[in-house]
Order: C-alpha cells, then structure tokens, then sequence
C-alpha cells in the first residue's frame, strides 16, 4: 500500500508538477484511492474539515486531487483496468475542492494570489 502510495506521488511530481509540496496529500490520497472510492471521499472530507482555514495547505489540496485525475487517466491510458472511476471522482473532488476554496477565500486578496500562481 505505502509503494503504491510512494509511487503515486513519486510519479505525480516527476510528470505534473515543478514545484515542490509542502504537504502530502497527493500520498494520503493515493493510500485513501488504493482503499477504494469511499475512502478517497472520506479523506476529502477529513482534509476539508482540517484544512480548509488554511488557504497554502487547501491550495495544495485542489492540486492534489487535480493531479491524481491525471495520474488515473495517464494509467487508463498505459491500460490499467478501473480508472474511470477515479477519474470522475478526482475530477468531481477538483471543482468540489474549488468551489469549497472560493466560498472561504474569495474576499481574501492574498488567498487567491496564491492560489491562482500555485494552480495557474
């Protein structure tokens, strides 16, 4: 579980992202997604409640699960049986992430500076 985990995020880094992470949620996603859905739903919904008031950590939350859509899909793609299913709900988890984002921290300048030059 903790390779496939160590994997996930080895090869979201390398592939789709240039920046480093100050968080790991791309792993306690892909621990969560090795489960099954319900958990990767329910890790959401963990991070959400700790999370959320601090707008650097749930930035990296939306590119994390953003990420992870990508990752399920470039698995499709090597021809990886079942990853539709992570691929609608990592991307559903994406806009969710988003609006849950914009409903707390629009009003707040530096929030959506960070957010917009971390996702942008």
């Amino acid at each position: 579980m903790f390779s496939y985990a160590f994997g996930m995020e080895k090869w979201v880094n390398d592939q789709l992202f240039t920046g480093p992470l100050k968080f790991t949620f791309v792993s306690d996603f892909a621990i969560a997604d090795w489960l099954n859905s319900e958990a990767v739903e329910e890790t959401y919904e963990r991070v959400k409640e700790s999370w959320l008031n601090d707008y650097k950590a749930f930035t990296e939350v939306v590119i994390a699960v953003n990420m992870l859509s990508w990752a399920h899909h470039a698995l499709k793609e090597q021809g990886y049986e079942g990853r539709d299913e992570f691929i609608a709900l990592y991307s559903d988890l994406y806009y969710k992430a988003k609006d849950d984002f914009y409903a707390r921290w629009s009003e707040d300048q530096e929030a959506c500076d960070h957010f917009f030059e971390m996702t942008d």
